[in-house]
Parts: C-alpha cells; structure tokens; sequence
C-alpha cells in the first residue's frame, strides 16, 4: 500500500510541475505578446511625430518662399 500513495503522490508532483510549467510558458508568451504591441505602438507613434515634423518642415519652407515672392515684388 505504502509504493501505491507514493506512485500517486509523485505523479500528483508531476501533474503539478506540469502545470507550473505550462503557467510559465503562457505568461513568457503574453510578456512577448506585449512587448511585441508596445513596440508597435511606440513606432505608430514616431511615424506620426516624423509625419508631422515634415509637414512642419515644409510649412516653414512655403512661408520662407511666400516672403522671398512678396520681397521680389516689392523690391522690384
């Protein structure tokens, strides 16, 4: 009787090794998972600022041209 309860609590151990080890591995996959969204949310968001910072580069650049034109049309 004795080789029988320690069959089953060994197999119990294992179960429970199994288990933890499953847990484990799920969470490593939902860390990757968020780190794999954060990263994709962090480029989203540079792409917008370099979006916007050309759109703001080339504002600049007509506003600079507009006053060279109206500089030439008074100064001539």
């Amino acid at each position: 009787m004795l080789g029988i309860g320690k069959k089953v609590a060994e197999e119990a151990m294992q179960q429970a090794e199994n288990a933890a080890q499953v847990a484990v591995n799920t969470a490593g996959q939902t860390v990757q998972q968020v780190v794999e969204q954060a990263k994709d949310a962090g480029q989203k968001a540079l792409d917008e600022v370099y979006k916007v910072a050309e759109t703001g580069e080339k504002a600049v650049k007509n506003v600079a041209n507009q006053a060279t034109a109206w500089g030439k049309s008074f100064g001539q």
